[in-house]
């Protein structure tokens, strides 16, 4: 009897073990917060910046275009269908910058942005800014 619940309590405390370490063993660091009027959402997981922009497909696409022209940002491959679209792109270090542009509804549109393999925050930041400078907002 002692030994079966020895090791019923041996197991509890693997998993709460498990669960206190794992958000520091993925590796993920995760941030959601709010964004102001016309922006819409923020999300950063796992590398890659997300942000939904308060203007049509076409507008936020030609922003991100015009944004990376800017920002000097070499543009390699550019492919875009009504359902959304991708491009890749090498900064002057040479370091990738992949962005997908996805419509959210008539009046929106989400984009999302992973510079190098493991993202850079504060540079796909630059860019999200641009883009919402782009359609006339901050």
């Amino acid at each position: 009897m002692k030994m079966k619940r020895g090791l019923r309590d041996c197991r509890w405390a693997l998993v709460a073990l498990a669960l206190v370490l794992s958000p520091s063993l993925s590796g993920c660091v995760a941030l959601v917060a709010g964004a102001g009027a016309g922006a819409g959402t923020v999300a950063y997981i796992k590398g890659e910046h997300s942000q939904v922009h308060g203007a049509a497909y076409e507008r936020v696409w030609a922003a991100t275009q015009n944004a990376l022209k800017q920002m000097n940002i070499r543009v390699a491959k550019s492919e875009k269908d009504a359902l959304g679209g991708i491009i890749e792109a090498r900064r002057a270090d040479d370091t990738a910058v992949d962005i997908k542009v996805e419509p959210v509804g008539s009046d929106a549109a989400r984009v999302k942005i992973r510079i190098g393999m493991f993202g850079d925050k504060a540079a796909s930041e630059a860019i999200q800014a641009r883009i919402a400078v782009g359609l006339g907002g901050r």
